[in-house]
Order: structure tokens, then sequence, then C-alpha cells
């Protein structure tokens, strides 16, 4: 066993998905709020909706918004 966390004993796998998954809360998350909110293409009512969906659902929420909510620009 690698660490001791609260009296649970975790190992390596574990302790890089606890790493994973916090970095991606302090990562992803407050981009598709930040994106939600500098986005010209969402009326007001759909940028609350999508932030109050994105703060009920951090990662299902951050992660929906980024693959569909937002607007893809063509290069």
């Amino acid at each position: 066993m690698i660490c001791t966390l609260l009296n649970i004993n975790i190992g390596l796998w574990e302790t890089v998905m606890i790493a994973f998954a916090v970095i991606a809360l302090f990562l992803i998350i407050p981009f598709a709020i930040f994106d939600t909110v500098r986005s010209k293409d969402l009326s007001t009512t759909q940028k609350f909706l999508w932030i109050l969906f994105i703060l009920i659902a951090p990662y299902l929420g951050a992660i929906v918004y980024l693959f569909w909510g937002r607007k893809q620009k063509a290069i």
C-alpha cells in the first residue's frame, strides 16, 4: 500500500485516479464555466442553465458542455 488516507489503504492506481479527478475538477470545470460566461452564442437563460448543469453534475456537465454545448469554430 502506497499511502493511507483517512485510515483507508489505497494503492498507486487509486492515487493516480484520485489525482486525475482532482486535476479535472480544477481545470475542466472552471474552463467550462468561464467559456459559458464569455460565449456570445448563448442567451442569458442558456448560460444560466449550462452553468447550473455544470455545478449540479460537475464532471458530466462540463464534458457535455465542452463537446455539445459549445459552438465549434471552423478553421
